[in-house]
């Protein structure tokens, strides 16, 4: 988009995906913004920026992150995902608890015990979502093939903004307190990783190991299929940007993204640079971030390429 090219290949149902997911946000601000998007912690810009910074980073070298080695990764058996979830969480714990508990740059009041449970604070929005999302994959499945390339990456992008809002994932609080294992613990993210699995887990088994789907509901498409062995010193070191980044301020980049404009409207209520706003500005900070790293990485890797036959080849009859 940033380069006004035509979308070609897999960029049309990544772009219609990101559309789900930035819409997806803009209804639970609507519907649920007590819970989904309440007051961001009141931590210092500069923290809002370095963990945006990291998190970007980390999540382009170690190639994924909560959603694509924990829901998607853990499921499929990856080696490099049950080696990245493990480093990522445990950089991030750690962060906690050195921001938290050593430097007490958090404030007071999280002495270990377990957090209070917030969810959920009404029965409506969650109820309705769940609904709403069966309702999508029903319209996807029965639509005609040239309007599921279409529907199909826009109702998932949706479902899974739906999703974060409903349980609290967009909460950056929320998240440092599932982070606090050894303090203010709040256990309940946890079942939203563990429902993620069990719902990701057979469907990845049916695509992947028995062949029993062979394409998603998107003429023209196939399954991406990442390598699950390899390329480790990358992976370790992407896993720990990005644990540092999301123990900061607890924020990955599909929360993010859904963050943004909800955080930015919330953000420009009050005197310029609040929570709210330095949240909104960490989740572009984010994407920034991991397109500049992209950037680079496809810059490295093309300089360090060796050359190829026919360009080390001398031309022909040529004196040198």
């Amino acid at each position: 988009v940033a380069k006004c090219e035509p979308l070609k290949e897999g960029q049309l149902w990544k772009m219609l995906f990101l559309v789900g997911l930035v819409g997806g946000g803009m209804i639970s601000l609507g519907l649920n913004w007590e819970f989904s998007f309440p007051p961001a912690p009141p931590m210092s810009f500069m923290r809002y920026l370095l963990a945006g910074i990291s998190v970007g980073i980390g999540t382009r070298v170690g190639k994924g992150c909560t959603s694509g080695h924990g829901i998607c990764g853990l499921p499929r058996f990856s080696l490099r995902s049950w080696i990245s979830v493990p480093t990522f969480m445990g950089v991030a714990a750690g962060t906690i608890a050195i921001t938290r508990h050593a430097l007490k740059s958090d404030g007071t009041g999280y002495s270990p015990r377990l957090a209070e449970l917030q969810w959920p604070p009404q029965w409506q929005f969650p109820l309705g979502a769940f609904l709403g999302s069966l309702c999508l994959i029903v319209l996807c499945v029965l639509l005609p093939d040239k309007f599921k390339m279409f529907m199909s990456p826009l109702s998932s992008g949706l479902i899974f903004a739906l999703g974060l809002g409903a349980s609290g994932m967009t909460n950056p609080m929320k998240v440092m307190n599932f982070l606090d294992f050894g303090g203010y613990w709040d256990p309940s993210l946890g079942f939203v990783m563990g429902c993620g699995i069990f719902i990701s887990g057979p469907a990845f088994i049916l695509a992947e190991q028995m062949g029993k789907v062979t394409a998603p509901l998107v003429e023209g498409c196939k399954f991406e299929s990442p390598p699950k062995k390899g390329n480790y010193l990358p992976l370790v070191i992407g896993a720990s940007f990005f644990g540092l980044g999301w123990g900061l301020i607890g924020l990955c980049p599909g929360p993010a993204l859904a963050s943004i404009i909800p955080k930015l409207i919330t953000g420009s209520w009050g005197s310029p640079w609040t929570p709210d706003f330095c949240l909104a500005m960490a989740a572009v900070v984010i994407c920034i971030s991991w397109i500049a790293t992209d950037r680079a990485i496809q810059f490295v890797s093309v300089q360090t390429q060796p050359p190829s036959a026919e360009s080390a080849e001398e031309p022909k009859g040529q004196t040198v």
